[in-house]
């Protein structure tokens, strides 16, 4: 049985997660906290008080036994929601124009969508990104960020690089300008081996302080663990593709058919039987579901309704000081719309449901692909 613990993470200085290698003068920040950084910031816990990896520590940081999920800003008695890029908003106005949000992926039979505008201006929808509080009425979570000048540091001698600047932006913990209230940064931790329990959960304890990101030495990356909680049982899944269902067909589905969505929650880093990386050309087969499921096309088209990014991910080897490879990805907030025969709805269901549990891909364990199938912002906000 799978353990889903539920994180918030309290700043208490802003945090520099780089988006590119820090090679240049300009690095922007990431607005979440990523698996990695996470992980990376326990496993530095563990060592300082342990001194040495042990077989403990192999089981919590090195295995596939826990898995440390991305964190994303939230309100406190608030869960985050992540806009899939499917989701649009008006082009002008965006979220400040709550009537106008809707989620377009069902917009496969209907040419109507194309053409739909904001109820309160009249201008043309737009893809909107980012992250939401709640659905209804609409609540846009925005983090903000502090652009900092240093100067770069001489590796050699410790001491300050002479004619040498960089500029960074950090996370900090508020929101926007018109609304400062404080942010937490929450995510989901998995855990696969009971036995590990105890020791994470010590980890885990409210008020710890742990260091993550970039700039530690100048006072950066500090934050706290503000709680942890069991994450309470949701909506089966099978209901949840039902819902999905009921309105793929008033969308104008086939009624023979059974349709599912799989949006990423994460970067889904996949490779081929070749190590090539698996992007544009991802095909059922390659996440593990039967002969026969295909992914749905436009009408009249071979086109497959597939919302696709790609994302090159860097990481930062704390042990030995260096920088990891590269990771090409398909970026989290694609979606990926299926479908399968009635007759094979109960093996799809099957292997659906071991991907939303155990993830997909390379890289689980720091967060890597995290997929929800029949995500209800396709079906709620569809209309």
């Amino acid at each position: 049985m799978v353990l889903e613990i539920a994180l918030n993470l309290q700043l208490h200085a802003p945090v520099a997660l780089h988006r590119t290698r820090a090679g240049v003068q300009f690095v922007e920040t990431l607005d979440y906290i990523p698996g990695t950084a996470l992980r990376g910031a326990l496993a530095e816990a563990y060592l300082t008080e342990h001194g040495a990896p042990d077989n403990t520590f192999r089981a919590l940081f090195l295995s596939e036994q826990v898995q440390y999920g991305d964190l994303w800003p939230s309100l406190e008695g608030q869960q985050a929601i992540l806009l899939p890029a499917t989701a649009q908003a008006c082009k002008r106005h965006g979220l400040k124009h709550d009537q106008s949000f809707r989620d377009s992926l069902l917009d496969v039979w209907n040419t109507l969508g194309n053409d739909r505008k904001c109820p309160v201006c009249g201008e043309s929808l737009d893809r909107v990104s980012g992250y939401l509080g709640r659905l209804d009425p609409v609540k846009p979570i925005s983090p903000r960020s502090r652009l900092r000048v240093s100067t770069a540091i001489e590796r050699g001698t410790g001491t300050v690089a002479r004619e040498m600047l960089f500029t960074q932006h950090t996370l900090v913990g508020l929101g926007t300008p018109d609304n400062k209230q404080l942010l937490l940064f929450q995510g989901i931790v998995r855990l696969f081996d009971p036995t590990l329990q105890s020791e994470l959960m010590r980890l885990l304890q409210p008020n710890t302080t742990l260091f993550l990101g970039a700039g530690r030495s100048r006072g950066l990356g500090q934050v706290e663990v503000k709680a942890w909680s069991k994450v309470p049982a949701t909506e089966l899944l099978a209901e949840r593709c039902q819902q999905f269902n009921a309105t793929a067909q008033r969308a104008g589905g086939d009624a023979s058919k059974r349709y599912f969505s799989l949006t990423l929650l994460s970067h889904l880093a996949l490779r081929d039987d070749l190590l090539r990386p698996v992007l544009g050309e991802i095909t059922p087969q390659h996440l593990g579901l039967p002969d026969g499921v295909t992914w749905v096309r436009y009408p009249g088209s071979d086109q497959p309704v597939l919302f696709l990014s790609a994302i090159s991910v860097p990481g930062w080897n704390a042990a030995i000081g260096l920088p990891k490879p590269d990771t090409v990805a398909l970026m989290r907030g694609s979606v990926l719309l299926g479908q399968c025969d009635a007759t094979q709805e109960q093996a799809v269901l099957a292997r659906l449901t071991q991907i939303e549990a155990e993830g997909v891909g390379e890289r689980r364990n720091e967060g890597f692909g995290r997929v929800a199938v029949c995500y209800p912002i396709h079906y709620t906000c569809w209309r």
